[in-house]
């Protein structure tokens, strides 16, 4: 917004101050006069204001906001009231400039003029008016808040239907991840043999010593009962010691093999593995939409009855 200066003297409460001599000096190049455009007649209006020839810049202002706004952008149109309102105030106009500066108000609840640059009676002037309709203004900051939020919301909807647009005109590319376990004979070998290969030297001593053990004891209890009781029977005297070495034949038994499918299952989870990925032509089968099914006909004609008589 245009920033206009006066004389801070003893002429800054009068409501019409002498034009300055600076004044006279446009800050910027002067208009073509046959320039017929709404910027240029702006520019010309903002010139004959400057110079404090307020009755030719009423004039010249004036045709470019009534009957209709002839300027497009917000920041002129602003300018162009805000000039043609302080003229009307110089040339003792009060119910134009009122009705400039309520314009204004309605557009910019929040307008003021500068009392270091601006006529303190025309600062005073806006306020009173600015006093006189605070509710008004109240109502119009809300509406126009109003206005900004649902603003934002419809772009933030455009934006977000634009982003599924795209994401459905993207073109998708399908991966399939296939990780491979590299199994050999040597992993189904007991006695610890596929956790030393891999060099995993603790666990296969473990169940290297732990197999043996078991195993051994196991068979050398199995072949006592036999060599001792071949014919599966025996004294009642040896009752109890049968008894015992039965049971530690099954017992160590069951833990050797027990240790046998802990090595197997461990080796089989520390097998190496290969992951593969590979680009897919079309969508896997998971996310390929079920098929629809066909209706099955309904009108199908019975076979006719044959009655006999």
């Amino acid at each position: 917004m245009l920033v206009l200066s006066h004389p801070l003297s003893s002429h800054a409460d009068d409501p019409h101050p002498p034009a300055r001599r600076d004044q006279l000096r446009p800050s910027s190049p002067l208009p073509n006069p046959s320039d017929q455009s709404p910027e240029a007649r702006l520019q010309r209006g903002k010139l004959a204001y400057q110079r404090g020839d307020y009755a030719a810049a009423v004039l010249t202002l004036r045709p470019l906001l009534y009957p209709q706004t002839l300027l497009a952008q917000e920041d002129q149109l602003l300018l162009a009231h805000r000039l043609l309102a302080l003229s009307y105030f110089f040339e003792h106009d009060e119910a134009g400039a009122e009705q400039e500066f309520n314009l204004l108000l309605s557009l910019r609840p929040d307008f003021s003029l500068d009392p270091l640059v601006d006529p303190l009676k025309a600062v005073a002037f806006l306020d009173d008016i600015r006093r006189r309709n605070e509710q008004r203004l109240e109502e119009i900051r809300r509406r126009q808040q109003e206005e900004e939020q649902r603003q934002k919301a419809e772009a933030e909807a455009l934006q977000k239907r634009a982003e599924e647009l795209a994401q459905k005109q993207a073109k998708r590319v399908y991966y399939e991840r296939v990780i491979h376990r590299k199994l050999s004979p040597l992993h189904f070998v007991p006695f610890g043999v596929p956790q030393l290969a891999d060099g995993r030297t603790a666990v296969g001593t473990v169940l290297l010593v732990g197999e043996a053990l078991t195993g051994a004891a196991s068979a050398g209890a199995w072949l006592t009962v036999r060599l001792r009781y071949p014919d599966n029977t025996f004294p009642a005297r040896e009752y109890q010691a049968a008894q015992a070495l039965t049971g530690t034949y099954l017992g160590t038994g069951s833990a050797f093999w027990v240790l046998v499918l802990a090595g197997l299952i461990d080796a089989l989870w520390h097998a190496k593995t290969t992951v593969e990925i590979r680009e897919l032509s079309q969508p896997p089968k998971e996310l390929l939409p079920p098929p629809i099914p066909t209706p099955q006909s309904t009108s199908a004609i019975p076979p006719a009855l044959t009655l006999a008589f």
